[in-house]
């Protein structure tokens, strides 16, 4: 498995991605941008959409998979993750209640199952 590049530069990671995508996939920077992540704003968070998640998916990067406790994923909780991770991560949500969160990055993920708490771990988070 492939290991998910840079930390928190969303343009050059994006950038870096599209150019191991399949010759058949390949996207332009801003269709990748505007269809990869929910937050648009260069600075902003590292949420993955759905297609986002689906093209890391395709390029086979190292995943970690987090069960939540879908009453913990507040809105409040989304905007810390938002403002503190790192690398990208995407929140599965089935029938309209999180199920999980996929890290893409293993120190994020280490810390996450070492707390047991998605809450905790980012009320304590200071990278």
């Amino acid at each position: 498995m492939k290991s998910t590049p840079a930390v928190r530069d969303k343009k050059q990671l994006t950038q870096q991605l599209i150019k191991q995508l399949p010759t058949d996939a390949q996207i332009s920077h801003s269709q990748a941008c505007s269809t990869w992540w929910h937050n648009l704003r260069q600075q902003g968070g590292m949420r993955l959409t759905t297609v986002g998640y689906q093209s890391f998916k395709l390029l086979d990067l190292e995943k970690y998979e987090f069960c939540v406790d879908p009453l913990c994923v507040t809105s409040k909780l989304i905007i810390s993750m938002d403002r503190k991770l790192q690398m990208p991560y995407y929140i599965e949500i089935k029938k309209k209640i999180p199920v999980k969160v996929v890290f893409f990055g293993s120190q994020e993920a280490v810390m996450a199952n070492l707390y047991g708490d998605l809450k905790k771990f980012i009320d304590n988070y200071n990278p």
